[in-house]
Formats: C-alpha cells, sequence, structure tokens
C-alpha cells in the first residue's frame, strides 16, 4: 500500500457523508473527490457529471486513469450491481465493493436465497414465482405472517409482511399486476416469517479474511412506537446488546464464513462490505433476514464514529486481498443516530426546505442525506431523510441527550423525527 492515497467516494446520502468524515481523518490519505455528494460536502470535494459518470464505463474509467485514483469506494448498491467494481477492476484499480455477481446477493433475493441454502446458512423458508397466479395459488395454503419481497432492487420499497390474504393479494397486485417495481418485480420471494429482535452487522472481508464491525439496530418505522410505514430507516445505535459475544460466535460460525466460504467455491471471493441483517430468535438464535452488498443507512453514521483507529487502510486492505482476520478497535460507550426527514417521507416528502443548522457541541456531528446548496448557497431539503444527528458517550442515555438536544435547535419547518430511538436498549 502507498502511504498516501487518492481516493474517490461514488455516492450521496447520510452513509457517504459519514464515510467521508471518516476517510477524511485518515494519516493514509492524499486526495479525496466525491461524486455526486450533497449539500454537506465541501464544494471542493465534490465532483461534476462533466468530469465523470458512473452510468458511462468509458467515461468513469477515462477519470479514474486521468486522475491517478488509487482507491474506490462505493456507497449505494445500483453501480455495484451494475459492475462498477469490475469496471475498476479491468484496470487493476482496488474497488471497496463488490463484483456485480457477488452484489447480486443484494441485486437479487432469490440468488441470496438459493446462496444461502447452498451454504447452510439459516434463513426462512422460501418459494420463488414469476407470475401472479401460481404465487397467489401457493400463498393460499400458508401460515402467516407471510413475506412477499420483489425479486429485485426496489429502493427498499418491494417488501411487505403480510398478516392477512388481502394484504398478501395486494403485495402481489403492485408486483405483477401494477409491474410498480418494473424488472425488479419480475420474480417474488415468499417467505415464512421470522420472529425476534433485528440487528445489523456490518462486515468489512477481502473474500477470505474479514472483520466485524459493531452491531447496531434500526429503527424502520416512521413514528414513535414501531408504527407507521416502513421507511429506509429513522435512527440506530450501537453497539447492539442483542447481539452478544455468544450470538456473535455462533453468526461468524453459521453465517459469515459460510457465505464467504460459498462465493470462494463459485469462483467469485466477496470483497467490499457485506451487510448481514439478523433476526436474533428469543433462544439466541441468529437467523438471516437479508444480505446487503454495501453499508447500512443510517447505521453506517453512528457505527463508524465507534472505531478507533484509521479505517482507510481497512479499506484498501480488503480491496487488494491483504486483509487481516482481527478485531477493531472501539471506542468505549455507544453511539447513535436520529434521522430528521422532511413531512410526508417516506410516501411524499416535502423538498426546497430551508435548513438552518447551528453548531454541532459536545460530540454531536450532522451528516446530510437530502441537502443541496441553492443559487444562493442557502441549505435546502432534496430528500426524504435530510440529516443524521450522530453522537458518542460514555452511555446510550448520555448520546441521545446530545442528539435531541442537538435537533431541539435546529430551525426546519415541515420536518420530524422520532423521539424513542434507542428505546430498546435502554
Amino acid at each position: 500500500m502507498k502511504n498516501k492515497l487518492k481516493v474517490l467516494l461514488i455516492g450521496g446520502g447520510g452513509r457517504e457523508h459519514a464515510l467521508a468524515q471518516s476517510i477524511l481523518q485518515s494519516s493514509h490519505l492524499e486526495e479525496l473527490k466525491v461524486f455526486p455528494g450533497n449539500g454537506g460536502f465541501d464544494s471542493h470535494l465534490i465532483l461534476n457529471s462533466n468530469e465523470i459518470s458512473i452510468t458511462d464505463k468509458n467515461k468513469f474509467l477515462a477519470y479514474i486513469k486521468n486522475s491517478n485514483t488509487d482507491l474506490v469506494v462505493v456507497g449505494p448498491e445500483d453501480p455495484l450491481v451494475a459492475g462498477l467494481a469490475d469496471w475498476c477492476d479491468e484496470i487493476q484499480i482496488p474497488c471497496f465493493g463488490p463484483s456485480a455477481y457477488c452484489a447480486q446477493i443484494e441485486g437479487s433475493k432469490h440468488f441470496a436465497k438459493e446462496m444461502m441454502k447452498d451454504a447452510y446458512i439459516p434463513t426462512a423458508s422460501f418459494a420463488v414465482f414469476e407470475d401472479f397466479h401460481s404465487s397467489w395459488s401457493y400463498s393460499q395454503k400458508q401460515m402467516f405472517p407471510l413475506v412477499v419481497k420483489a425479486d429485485g432492487l426496489a429502493a427498499g420499497k418491494g417488501v411487505t409482511v403480510a398478516l392477512t390474504l388481502d394484504e398478501v393479494k395486494q403485495a402481489l397486485n403492485d408486483i405483477f399486476i401494477e409491474q410498480k417495481f418494473g424488472a425488479s418485480g419480475a420474480k417474488v420471494v415468499i417467505e415464512s416469517f421470522l420472529e425476534g429482535n433485528e440487528a445489523s452487522l456490518f462486515v468489512i472481508t477481502d473474500g477470505k479474511n474479514y472483520t466485524c464491525l459493531p452491531a447496531a439496530q434500526d429503527h424502520k418505522r416512521a413514528f414513535d412506537g414501531d408504527v407507521g410505514p416502513n421507511t429506509g430507516g429513522m435512527g440506530a445505535y450501537a453497539p447492539a446488546p442483542i447481539v452478544s459475544d455468544t450470538v456473535l460466535k455462533e453468526v461468524k460460525k453459521t453465517i459469515i464464513e459460510p457465505i464467504l466460504a460459498e462465493f470462494r467455491n463459485r469462483k467469485f471471493p466477496y470483497k467490499g462490505l457485506l451487510y448481514v441483517g439478523l433476526m436474533i430468535s428469543k433462544d439466541q438464535k441468529p437467523n438471516v433476514v437479508e444480505f446487503n452488498c454495501r453499508f447500512g443507512d443510517p447505521e453506517t453514521q453512528c457505527v463508524l464514529r465507534l472505531i478507533d483507529e484509521d479505517i482507510l487502510p481497512i479499506f484498501y486492505q480488503a480491496s487488494t486481498n491483504s486483509l487481516k482476520s482481527r478485531d477493531l478497535k472501539l471506542k468505549p460507550g455507544a453511539s447513535a443516530v436520529v434521522v430528521l426527514a422532511a413531512k410526508g417521507y417516506p410516501d411524499a416528502p416535502m423538498k426546497g426546505i430551508e435548513l438552518e443548522i447551528p453548531p454541532p457541541a459536545d460530540s454531536v456531528l450532522v451528516f446530510h442525506a437530502g441537502t443541496k446548496k441553492d443559487a444562493s448557497d442557502k441549505l435546502i431539503s432534496t430528500g426524504g431523510r435530510i440529516l443524521g444527528i450522530t453522537a458518542v458517550s460514555i452511555s446510550l442515555k448520555e448520546t441521545l441527550n446530545q442528539c435531541y438536544n442537538f435537533l431541539s435547535k435546529i430551525s426546519a419547518p415541515n420536518t420530524f423525527y422520532r423521539r424513542d430511538i434507542g428505546k430498546r436498549a435502554l
């Protein structure tokens, strides 16, 4: 590894703002560039669309070559599923992110379930269908609840936990008849329902060796008390007590090591970040709800804040088959992120909300998600999730107090946030 690296970070959400903050602290960083970025990034870091494209292979590779980029770090799933890491591999530029083949672990739920079946990984039983009638006929014979999933990427909106046959029928109608998810709904995966507590575990790997980041617990529902529609996530905290040392040992043995071995057996070693979505049963047995091929959002914003060492060499080692399996050095205490969202999120969020953010105090950091600077340099909202307010402290209670104290000082009309983040661990 070179002592100083030129790094390109792909993405423009809260996850990428948090990744950038960690990368910028590295003693091994020569230069960081970001595309497309958001209103929270310093303007000198952001590339414009005249310089680079993540959908035009030739334009992307031309930038990589001309800029002498040493490492590409990919935040979102879409470019990975489309093969951006493979483009980098063609010109021998390390990329922190899996190949298109490996990214199917998120890009196709059918692929993921077959991988788990072949590797004997604990997960919900499932069936796969390509039309409304056969999936509807199957559903009528099953126990409830049932989980109905559009096979492909659907921006987190293609999953329904159905308590009744009517809800199953509506979900299948949305996927096959209304085609709300386009090509992502060409197939449907129907699963049995897993009961327990969910947790998110991030695994950095070079395909063989790996290291686990602190487990987090996300809050998906829009409103306090876990009510309202499912969202991309309204907040998270780490470490999640539900993932005890005993549970983590079981996860490594029955999930992480078998899935990495299965990829190697298929001659496609998995490099980058593997997100393991867990369901921990009452008897402390872990099952896989889903795999993702990238960092979770908003969990990343709090998990990275617990890492007490330089993360950039770890990204580089994972991308170049030189990672050592070991524990990361962590800060004591707990971290949390609380999401400030636009009114109407997730279905029809307001946009163009003017934001006035005071300077952070204590351990608070503000990560931008859906923001931009307008022509007069005012900060305005552009998406449903606008900001992630994070803190780190010796206890989760103190951490959350810092987050909520800061949120109360932000001037942002027509926004909302949950006031019960972290309640399961308090």
